[in-house]
């Protein structure tokens, strides 16, 4: 087209960049308490283009006697003022090049986590706000957001067991106040049904099916000349559960299995089995391997 030129830009990286980054961090940690225990780290850039820069995290847990049982309930928390990768406002390569000034980032995110061992339930709520994203457009360019975008999850994982039988599952729901700019699908599962027991008390035995599903959304695509995911707005993914049949046995030392993976393809889900756009997961395949430690 009239008016491109081979170099977009009037001014030319330069040949090469030195950069000198100074940090500063601290930690404090308490976990031998039997009422309650914390945990905080904090990071301050002094030098160079990190200055300013602030990392924080910290939890504190305390466990409570219910029903006969010890509950775990711990608070956690994270807030950043980061500066952008220097690759993201400096690139040039055959395919892509550009030159940004992108600011800091900030997060804030806080939730809490419930675990209940007795009844095999772990819960974690959380909520984060994230402001002057940085992520790679439809364009396949990088860009900053100039507002905040707010993720809200809940995750449950729970545990079943029955003599032989096990069952573990783990339910996310997640919700972005702008799925352009931070894509996410609302409902993922994972669930593993099994069972667990012993032949003549010297091998052991599990054997099961288990299944991945999340619900359709616009899943980042891929850039192989930038090796990154950006976000894109035509084609959805998700639908579809993935399973898999396998059988893992242990005798001493030496471990072997047999897996038939995705073992639904052409039985039920459609043939829409797409992790990203245009890149399909692997169709039904049989698999079978041994490990044997070797130690002294």
């Amino acid at each position: 087209p009239e008016g491109l030129t081979p170099y977009p830009f009037e001014s030319r990286l330069k040949g090469k960049e030195t950069q000198n980054l100074l940090y500063v961090g601290a930690q404090l940690v308490k976990q031998q308490g039997h009422l309650l225990n914390y945990e905080a780290t904090a990071s301050l850039g002094l030098i160079g283009p990190v200055a300013g820069e602030i990392k924080a995290d910290g939890n504190v847990s305390t466990r409570i006697k219910l029903l006969g049982d010890t509950v775990t309930v711990k608070g956690y928390g994270h807030f950043s003022n980061t500066t952008a990768p220097y690759l993201m406002n400096n690139y040039i390569s055959n395919h892509f090049a550009w030159m940004n000034d992108f600011g800091k980032t900030r997060r804030l995110r806080f939730g809490g986590i419930l675990n209940l061992p007795h009844t095999g339930t772990h819960v974690d709520v959380g909520v984060e706000n994230v402001q002057n994203h940085i992520y790679f457009g439809p364009d396949m360019l990088p860009v900053q957001n100039g507002g905040s975008v707010q993720v809200f999850s809940v995750q449950l994982q729970q545990n079943l067991r029955w003599r032989a039988l096990n069952w573990e599952n783990s339910l996310i729901y997640q919700k972005s106040s702008d799925d352009a700019v931070i894509p996410l699908p609302q409902f993922a599962v994972y669930s593993n049904l099994f069972l667990n027991f012993k032949v003549a008390k010297v091998l052991e035995v599990q054997m099961g099916v288990d299944m991945d599903y999340y619900t359709k959304y616009y899943a980042p695509g891929y850039q192989p000349a930038t090796m990154a995911f950006y976000n894109q707005r035509e084609i959805k993914c998700g639908n579809y559960p993935f399973m898999n049949a396998y059988a893992n046995f242990k005798l001493s030392r030496a471990r072997f299995f047999v897996l038939y993976s995705h073992l639904n393809q052409g039985l039920f889900g459609n043939d829409d089995y797409f992790s990203l756009p245009h890149y399909p997961l692997n169709p039904r395949r049989f698999q079978m391997g041994v490990i044997v430690d070797f130690m002294n």
